[in-house]
């Protein structure tokens, strides 16, 4: 989509300190010429970091792969331009201000900071809005060839949602209560096996049905005793590690084992558990849609140049875009 356009690809100029490329005809495309100097340009920072690797085969590599990805890129924006022409299909002054807009928009840009931009990249603001326009024009075109092809029914909609619940789930939780009992500081062993036996009496009450909460007012010594051991919803990362990977792996209604953590023991009980912040199928319907009409138009539109490409008669002058 149009309001999707990335800023430096419209930006796209040779940086100001680099020396000025000596140009010659990269190729022809439909009898259009192509030079090394735009090549260089469209291919920019991949460009630039290629040319920072120690002289050898590695950077000439890098180096082609970046100019062969701008030239691919070229190709492609000339014969969507041919397209469009043959097909009547121009944005409108208003289209372009309205693109420039959420474009400026979508990187929090005002006039102001678009023109710092602008003159950073070396361009003026007819070049930029001559580059949206370019643009918007090779998206009328795929809108135009692609969009009765596209379609996503109810069905995949719900199976996009089933097989990716990673995209839509929200974070675990579990409603804990707790009973604590301390350990004596610098407790014998006796005293330490003194308190495991009193928490084990406990726990032997709990399992045989005792309310955990009438028993942890009765002897938590924590600081939720009077809210019957009641710690509310836990997420990760908000205790103790040890007593996190307690809680969460238990179900709900199920007690833990007393754990030693810190100054004493600790019981749990998960009454609950939960995800919070995912997402209904309801609610994340219409993400899906746009997402799964993106990737049919991005297939669509990889074949639809490679017809236009078929049809077209591209002639390369340099070596590195023959290979």
């Amino acid at each position: 989509m149009i309001a999707a356009l990335p800023l430096l690809a419209l930006l796209a100029a040779a940086p100001a300190d680099k020396p000025p490329i000596v140009d010659r005809v990269a190729a022809l495309v439909n009898g259009e010429v192509v030079t090394l100097s735009e090549l260089a340009e469209r291919a920019g920072p991949a460009l630039l970091k290629a040319e920072q690797l120690p002289a050898g085969a590695e950077r000439e590599s890098a180096q082609t792969a970046a100019l062969k990805r701008a030239f691919d890129d070229v190709v492609a924006e000339r014969l969507l331009q041919s397209k469009a022409a043959e097909l009547q299909l121009e944005a409108t002054e208003a289209q372009v201000d309205e693109a420039v807009e959420d474009i400026k928009r979508r990187n929090g840009f005002d006039d102001a900071a678009l023109e710092r931009a602008l003159k950073e990249q070396g361009i003026d603001r007819a070049t930029f809005r001559a580059n949206v326009k370019r643009e918007y024009d090779a998206f009328l075109v795929l809108q135009y060839q692609v969009r009765s092809k596209v379609k996503v029914s109810d069905d995949d909609l719900r199976n996009y949602y089933q097989s990716h619940p990673q995209e839509f789930g929200g974070e675990d939780e579990v409603k804990v209560r707790h009973i604590f009992l301390p350990m004596p500081e610098g407790a014998t062993k006796a005293q330490q096996a003194k308190v495991e036996d009193q928490m084990n009496r406990v726990l032997q009450r709990l399992k045989t049905g005792e309310d955990f909460a009438a028993v942890a007012r009765e002897v938590s010594k924590g600081p939720s005793a009077a809210e019957g051991g009641d710690l509310g919803w836990l997420r990760r990362g908000t205790i103790d590690k040890a007593l996190e990977d307690t809680a969460f792996a238990l179900q709900a209604g199920q007690l833990s084992q007393p754990v030693r953590a810190g100054p004493g023991l600790h019981l749990f009980k998960v009454e609950e558990r939960r995800v919070a912040g995912e997402k209904s199928f309801e609610d994340a319907k219409e993400e899906i849609r746009a997402h799964l009409v993106d990737q049919q138009a991005g297939t669509y539109r990889q074949q639809l140049i490679a017809e236009l490409r078929r049809d077209a008669l591209i002639e390369a002058k340099l070596p590195e875009l023959a290979q």
